[in-house]
This record gives C-alpha cells, sequence and structure tokens, in this order.
C-alpha cells in the first residue's frame, strides 16, 4: 500500500529532512489553497486565505507511518487535501502560528535552508 503526501517545509527537496523521502516517488509540485505558511523556526501550515507551495510524494505505508509519528510528536495533524495528483495527506499545525508570515505560501522563499 502507498500514501500520497504534501510536503511543504522541511522534507522538500533540498531540505533537511528530505532524506526521509529517498525511497519515495516524486509526482509533482501544487499549490494548496486555503492555508498560510508561518516560519518560526520550523515552517506551519494553517488554515487561511493564502495558498501553500507543496509536493507530492508517495510513500510506502512504513515510510508514511514513520512519518506521521514524527510530525504528529511535533505538533502537526495529519489532513487530506486535493492536489492535481488526488488526494494527499498534509501535516497542518495544530495550533495558533507564530514566527513571520511567508505571503507567497513557498517555503524557499523563508530564507533558509
Amino acid at each position: 500500500m502507498s500514501v500520497k503526501i504534501a510536503v511543504y517545509g522541511t522534507l522538500r527537496k533540498g531540505k533537511p529532512l528530505h532524506g526521509y523521502l529517498e525511497d519515495a516517488i516524486f509526482l509533482g509540485e501544487d499549490w494548496i489553497k486555503g492555508y498560510e505558511l508561518y516560519v518560526d523556526g520550523l515552517p506551519y501550515a494553517v488554515k487561511g486565505s493564502g495558498k501553500l507551495k507543496v509536493e507530492i510524494w508517495e510513500v510506502d505505508e512504513k515510510t508514511f507511518e514513520l512519518l506521521n509519528n514524527i510530525e504528529v510528536g511535533a505538533g502537526y495533524m495529519p489532513v487530506e487535501v486535493n492536489t492535481e495528483f488526488g488526494e494527499a495527506i498534509l501535516w497542518e499545525w495544530k495550533y495558533e502560528p507564530s514566527g513571520k508570515r511567508i505571503e507567497s505560501g513557498d517555503f524557499d522563499d523563508a530564507g533558509i535552508w
């Protein structure tokens, strides 16, 4: 079984946690409406009026469980989002965001990593 995930921060290509996706299948990039991106050391996606740049990856169940445990343990919650590649799991921040809002919705514009 495989799971599609939508990543927007440290799991994206060239970012610190991307190694977790070394065996995943890259499906492409998309923009998810209805989210805002904040950065306060780490990136946080919260529901809002903006858009969020994501990479869509297909991962095996073992990789998904590992990532889900990491993300949930850090304060994110898995939610389903619609992408041009079908339904995918995105980890949304479950608290009020802090830090700087990245107006573009693209983590590359945050200027870190």
